[in-house]
């Protein structure tokens, strides 16, 4: 499925009854759908021996764990399969572009190291190995740590990043046939009226902040400020080049908002109520509170949702 602006709506109402008398049942659903997605995709990318595989999309769009899973099917084939994370080959933090307030730039093109990851790209594909580096964001360095890769004609090469459709990055593989797949939230929840209760964006910023509060430790007030900065990038850098991707997966998961009820309305409980971010706050408050909690129990291990939840 080719990306589309518009954006699919999911009415609460009817979801809502499900998820009360039957969760299971919206998690299997969910689940299986986007299961499905990724089948698909592995379908068309071995029947046309499309084996470089570009994957990209916005900040909390599951882009990481869908890429895993794309793989984890191809091996599953009995398929040959190495993957290029774009986030090993950022520069140090002192070579970081700056936004105009001074604020470090991660989301610019030129926050990574394109000279070394086209040399080592290259001797992959010309020699059939190559050393990747290995960023640690704890210390925004390289780390001395490098990861062994093959490549042979027999092996699919995902290459995974915000910027991987950028044809910056893209025209490296150009020779080889590959797969160019966008992952967003492309749904937004809504009720009888029409009216929108959740928007997709404001979905991928509860995704945020539960998975940056949880692994990195960072609070919600930290993240709001770093969004600001991940939206104009995202305008910047990553929307330009959706349109040229041959697939689109939608990774929103129909019972979300019930997953994330308790958590968000918790992380919000924390901020300061003299906040600049205080119109958000309220927003996402007055989001959360049109839906109920659910048993995070139900959610199995290989969900793409795990990537927001505790352990």
């Amino acid at each position: 499925m080719k990306y589309s602006p518009i954006l699919d709506q999911v009415n609460i109402l009817p979801l809502a009854g499900k998820v009360s008398d039957c969760p299971e049942l919206v998690v299997q659903s969910a689940e299986n759908s986007f299961r499905q997605k990724i089948i698909d995709i592995c379908d068309t990318v071995t029947q046309e021996q499309k084996h470089m595989i570009l994957v990209t999309g916005p900040s909390a769009s599951g882009k990481t764990t869908s890429a895993n899973k794309i793989a984890e099917e191809l091996r599953t084939r009995g398929k040959k399969v190495n993957s290029i994370s774009l986030d090993n080959f950022y520069v140090d933090a002192q070579n970081l572009p700056k936004w105009k307030d001074g604020y470090q730039n991660y989301e610019s093109i030129e926050g990574l190291d394109i000279r070394h990851f086209e040399e080592t790209v290259s001797r992959l594909l010309k020699t059939g190995s190559a050393s990747l580096p290995v960023f640690d964001f704890s210390v925004s360095a390289r780390t001395k740590e490098t990861i062994d890769m093959t490549f042979d004609e027999q092996t699919y090469l995902i290459i995974e990043g915000i910027h991987a459709l950028n044809p910056i990055i893209s025209r490296i593989v150009d020779s080889y046939a590959s797969a160019k797949i966008y992952i967003s939230v492309h749904s937004e929840f809504t009720d009888d009226s029409g009216n929108t209760l959740l928007t997709a964006r404001d979905l991928r910023l509860i995704r945020r902040i539960l998975r940056d509060f949880t692994y990195r430790d960072t609070t919600a007030e930290e993240t709001f400020r770093m969004w600001d900065y991940v939206l104009m990038g995202e305008d910047l850098y990553i929307r330009p080049f959706r349109r040229y991707a041959d697939f689109h997966i939608d990774s929103t998961h129909a019972y979300e908002p019930y997953l994330y009820h308790k958590e968000i309305l918790c992380a919000l409980r924390e901020t300061n109520c003299s906040s600049p971010y205080c119109a958000t706050i309220q927003r996402l408050k007055a989001s959360a509170e049109r839906f109920f909690e659910m048993d995070r129990a139900l959610i199995p291990s290989t969900s793409l949702i795990r990537e927001f939840m505790k352990p």
